[in-house]
């Protein structure tokens, strides 16, 4: 690109992380601010004077297609109002700044960037090179099946894991079919002493997927009614994903793909690269838009299974991503693939791992970062003034639907909901983010939400969580306003009830209700026949995401 790129300040302007940051930036256009501006034919840098004795340092490197900043000041925004201000001055005023020789600082850094772009490049090609080798054994493969010739025979590694997973499996099948048949009342005071043994044979066994599942059967609370019912169909699930293991040449491709994956055997990444190029003729994937909508966090042994909820804005339909972060925090730092944060908006090559079509799980590679909605922090409601006595009596087993409120609002609450604003609201989005999340369409209400959840379990047996998007969505409380049980409702008046830690959620909720002001929002939200989980809600043009709080068993 170089300095000589005719930029506009429209183009410079939608660079900015937020709109606070540019409104900073175009404050600081003016040449008094900077004592020293200078520039070569691929970078820019200046001395920006601040509030404190000595001035910032800022520099540009527009040496690369994607333009780079850097400044010495503390600000964690990227770019910060500095490198902005900067690019904007030599924009708009070009004639402000001295050609000069670059200082060792900016060549530095430049030939860094550089450097790390080259081996970028390098790593690129080597994952396309190896993408394409596994192409074209599979296109070989799916000749001679076409052909009727026998596939390819499966490597000694994966037949000897299969029949080690085989044993562990039987002694899994062995162990529940003695609950079943001693009856779950009669051996519950023994059963995490079992379900620990047959946790570390499973490991044995490599079959680790499994063992997590059969180890997350502890988390029920066994004294209730429900939770012996949750217990039940888990071990019932358990059983299913066993059979069709020891089933599973009968099985479709696909489902053999997906029965593997939840026993544990992992896909390797040219084979889920492969397999898109196959399906798209050969042909290289085109990056998209993908918003993150959900972190769904699944704690394992030795660390924590992060599931996140993607929507792939021009397809419209959501995918699955996983992340394991290990507990062990040197291996965590030495981890290449980073946590995303809920409500980023990235541009990246999107590739399916092979399995059933019901939410894949999807690889997610090149990832370019476009922009990021700021955490909702939950705010306390306890500002709320107490309502008079006959008032409270009179909604005490009553609904109360949050667009239309029950009071007016004395000033004492006025004020504390200020008060809660300033620590809650965030930045508002620019209009290309705005532009994102309205993208986001879903169902009209609860009954096609719940329709579809259905259909999704029925085809999917083994799947948490059904992920929806419903538009036209309120909250709806029953009993006391502050320890009442929270409901999400739709515009015909179905509801369902809120999953989550109940001072979590109430917090949570509360914290939407003072951005929506009770007008109705776009909710992001995962079903299944138990949870309702609000993932975040979207109003305005912005996404208003919320941490999953899992409820107390």
């Amino acid at each position: 690109m170089g300095t000589d790129a005719k930029l506009t300040s429209s183009e410079v302007e939608s660079l900015a992380p937020d709109a606070s940051s540019l409104k900073s930036a175009k404050g600081l256009v003016k040449q008094a601010k900077w004592p020293k501006l200078e520039y070569s034919e691929q970078a820019l840098w200046g001395e920006c004077q601040g509030s404190g004795k000595n001035p910032y340092v800022a520099m540009v490197d527009m040496s690369q297609p994607d333009i780079a900043f850097k400044c010495s000041c503390p600000s964690r925004k990227f770019p910060c109002k500095h490198g902005l201000a900067l690019l904007l001055n030599f924009v708009e005023h070009k004639d402000w700044f001295v050609a000069g020789t670059e200082p060792q600082n900016v060549a530095e850094w430049r030939a860094k960037r550089a450097l790390n772009a080259e081996k970028k490049e390098q790593r690129a090609q080597e994952k396309l090179d190896k993408a394409k080798e596994a192409l074209a054994k599979a296109q070989e493969q799916a000749a001679a099946v076409a052909a009727g010739k026998a596939p390819k025979a499966k490597s000694k590694t994966l037949l000897k894991r299969e029949s080690a997973i085989e044993e562990g499996i039987a002694e899994l099948k062995l162990w529940l079919k003695d609950c079943m048949r001693n009856g779950l009342l009669n051996v519950m005071d023994q059963r995490f002493k079992d379900i620990e043994h047959l946790k570390r044979r499973l490991v044995d066994a490599k079959a680790p997927a499994l063992a997590n599942m059969l180890g997350a059967a502890l988390q029920y609370d066994c004294s209730t009614n429900e939770g012996r019912r949750q217990y039940l169909k888990h071990l019932s699930r358990l059983y299913l994903i066993a059979s069709a293991f020891e089933n599973r040449e009968q099985l479709a491709p696909a489902w053999q793909s997906e029965i593997a994956r939840l026993v544990g055997i992992p896909t390797p990444k040219e084979e889920v690269l492969a397999a898109t190029m196959v399906a798209q003729g050969g042909k290289e994937v085109a990056p998209e838009t993908v918003l993150v909508l959900a972190d769904i966090p699944y704690s394992v042994s030795n660390g924590i299974n992060h599931k996140y909820f993607c929507y792939r804005v021009a397809r419209a339909e959501f995918g699955a991503y996983m992340l394991f972060v290990p507990s062990n925090a040197q291996a965590a730092a030495a981890m290449t693939e980073r946590p995303l944060p809920v409500g980023t908006v990235l541009q990246t090559k999107v590739y399916p791992y092979p399995g059933v079509p019901q939410v894949p799980r999807i690889l997610l590679e090149e990832r370019t970062l476009l922009a990021q909605s700021e955490q909702v922090e939950t705010c306390s409601s306890d500002f709320l003034v107490e309502e008079e006595a006959e008032q409270k009596a009179a909604r005490e087993e009553s609904m109360s639907f949050a667009s239309s409120p029950p009071r007016t609002l004395s000033a004492a609450d006025e004020a504390g909901i200020e008060q809660a604003l300033q620590g809650v609201v965030t930045t508002a989005a620019e209009p290309q983010s705005q532009a994102w999340w309205r993208e986001l369409k879903g169902v009209a209400g609860l009954a096609p939400a719940v329709e579809g959840m259905s259909q999704y379990l029925a085809q999917n047996p083994f799947a948490d969580f059904y992920p929806v998007i419903i538009e036209q969505a309120n909250f709806a409380q029953q009993g006391r306003p502050r320890t009442g049980t929270w409901y999400l409702c739709d515009r015909e008046g179905r509801a369902r009830l809120l999953s989550g830690r109940k001072e979590v959620l109430h917090d949570q909720v509360v914290t939407c209700l003072m951005h929506t002001g009770g007008a109705p929002f776009t909710a992001i939200v995962l079903l299944n026949d138990v949870d309702t989980i609000l993932c975040g809600i979207v109003f305005e043009g912005r996404y208003l995401s919320l941490t999953y709080s899992e409820p107390k068993s």
